[in-house]
């Protein structure tokens, strides 16, 4: 019998997710419910073909994944083919939901991105997700008062844009959907650190790192990296969890004096 339950941001309801069709959505929760929610490692295999499933991971063929998300409509039983399921994954891969870490003999090793944060109460608490204020969009109309101060901001992190992801020409333009990307992530994710501009440096950076972003180049623009809450602290996230690392591993190698 399952047992236990997951944790459903309210931001869901904003997301593209929430438009597509009703399988899209089976499928995201269903990977929620089955990936491995302990910290407890899982072994599969043997030898070379030993597959470790860490927290937050699922291995399952999509031959199985069909089987578990068959259901009745109507008078009939509704049982994805594996290409379908094949696609809806990458849909949940395009969205940074998702991550398809490999593909075996034993199944597709599926990570489901940031896990651990979105599955912490701690996530939830206080930090108003899911209200209308986090998901109301920048005015960047010529009546707003602070019209200059954002578009200052603006066109710093577009510089920075450029520089990381748009060296050489021809650059892209400055629309005015790719400014609210950028203000809102601004005001939402970069707005109280330190170090906003170097906090968008390793957001890029960790952009960068990605061979899934790095293929397409619509991928890398601003409407489509930053163009809901959930993928603007999903990057963010991610910038920051890549430099605790790497702090991490250099005080583990050179400190001493702990």
């Amino acid at each position: 019998m399952n047992k236990g339950f997951i944790l459903l941001s309210r931001g869901l309801l904003d997301n593209n997710l929430w438009r597509l069709d009703s399988d899209h959505l089976r499928l995201w929760v269903y990977l929620l419910l089955k990936v491995n929610y302990s910290d407890k490692k899982f072994v599969y295999g043997h030898g070379d073909n030993k597959i470790t499933v860490k927290k937050g991971e699922l291995l399952k063929s999509y031959r199985h994944i069909s089987e578990d998300c068959s259901y009745s409509a109507g008078n009939r039983m509704v049982r994805w083919s594996t290409s379908r399921v094949g696609r809806m994954m990458q849909i949940l891969e395009d969205d940074g939901r998702i991550e398809i870490l490999s593909q075996t003999q034993l199944g597709t090793l599926i990570k489901v991105s940031l896990y651990e944060h979105y599955q912490s109460f701690s996530t939830y608490k206080g930090n108003g997700m899911g209200t209308q204020a986090v998901h109301q969009s920048i005015d960047i109309s010529p009546n707003n008062k602070e019209d200059n101060k954002i578009k200052e901001i603006t066109k710093e992190l577009w510089e920075v844009w450029l520089s990381e992801l748009s060296p050489k020409p021809p650059h892209p333009k400055l629309t005015a959907k790719r400014a609210q990307c950028l203000n809102s992530l601004y005001e939402e994710q970069l707005k109280e650190s330190d170090d906003p501009t170097g906090l968008f440096k390793r957001v890029l950076k960790a952009v960068q790192a990605s061979k899934h972003h790095m293929k397409t180049r619509a991928y890398q623009l601003p409407e489509s990296l930053f163009r809901n809450f959930e993928r603007r602290e999903r990057w963010v996230l991610t910038a920051s969890e890549t430099k605790n690392h790497h702090n991490s591993a250099v005080s583990r190698t050179w400190r001493v004096d702990q």
